[in-house]
């Protein structure tokens, strides 16, 4: 995660500021530009007001994600995300694969990213589909693959911060959480990832047949990407979801509000 570091390392050096003050800048700077490009992302759909209460509702949610720790590599990754997806969504080739690239020096939690490029561009089981959806899909990312295939080769002897396979204890811990009183549940950091979003979550799925061709194929990976961190990720770090907000958002507003969207130009 090399711009986790150097961005702020390069902040300290470059106005003489404390490594605390660099981080600081780092975190509110990419947070800025991730409200600021959310809003213009839900305006595809929303008219102003749901799109600014879309971002809104992000800054509500994000507190949620600040119990136990601050993963400085989350802003960026949040901005690079979002980016990516919009580029996916109107099929910016070059966006998307900077988008890409970017994210994979500083997060890798970038790689699922293909899936949605996958899903979206999917016409039909015919060859002469499939194959430059392929060779499409391996170019635009291989370079971010690349990147963090270096990155581990040069980082390969160094230990891996949490085991590999979470799943068991994820599952006991959550349970052990449910189980206790609710009122100590303001604490209980497994229980968050259902905190996080609340009824969003089922919210995302219950207007999903009348949603854009773009939100039906992403929604896919809501499921994978909550699968893949129960599996072998700390679920307990509730920011590990947050990047899902820019699908479970614009998903659980079209069934919340179907009267106040933007007519979408044509079906993305």
């Amino acid at each position: 995660r090399l711009l986790q570091f150097y961005i702020p390392e390069g902040l300290k050096r470059l106005l003489s500021i404390s490594i605390e003050n660099a981080y600081l800048i780092q975190r509110g700077l990419f947070i800025f530009l991730v409200l600021l490009c959310f809003h213009f992302y839900l305006r595809k759909w929303f008219n102003a007001g749901l799109a600014f209460g879309g971002v809104l509702f992000f800054i509500e949610v994000m507190p949620l994600s600040y119990m136990i720790d601050l993963q400085e590599s989350t802003p960026l990754l949040l901005l690079t995300f979002l980016l990516a997806l919009w580029a996916i969504r109107d099929q910016n080739i070059i966006g998307y694969v900077l988008a890409m690239s970017v994210g994979a020096l500083n997060n890798e939690t970038m790689l699922i990213l293909p899936m949605v490029f996958v899903l979206y561009n999917f016409k039909d089981f015919k060859l002469k589909n499939l194959l430059p959806l392929a060779w499409t899909t391996l170019w635009t990312s291989l370079p971010a693959y690349t990147i963090i295939a270096i990155i581990r080769y040069i980082t390969r002897d160094n230990p891996r911060l949490a085991i590999w396979w979470q799943f068991p204890q994820n599952i006991d811990l959550m349970k052990a959480n449910l189980i206790s009183s609710p009122l100590g549940w303001w604490d209980a950091r497994f229980l968050f990832i259902f905190f996080l979003f609340g009824t969003f979550w089922l919210f995302a799925f219950l207007n999903y047949s009348k949603m854009p061709l773009f939100l039906k194929r992403a929604g896919f990976l809501i499921p994978v990407f909550v699968l893949a961190h129960l599996f072998g990720g700390v679920i307990g770090e509730v920011r590990l979801m947050l990047p899902l907000s820019f699908l479970v958002i614009p998903m659980s507003f079209f069934h919340l509000f179907p009267v106040n969207q933007d007519t979408p130009v044509g079906d993305l």
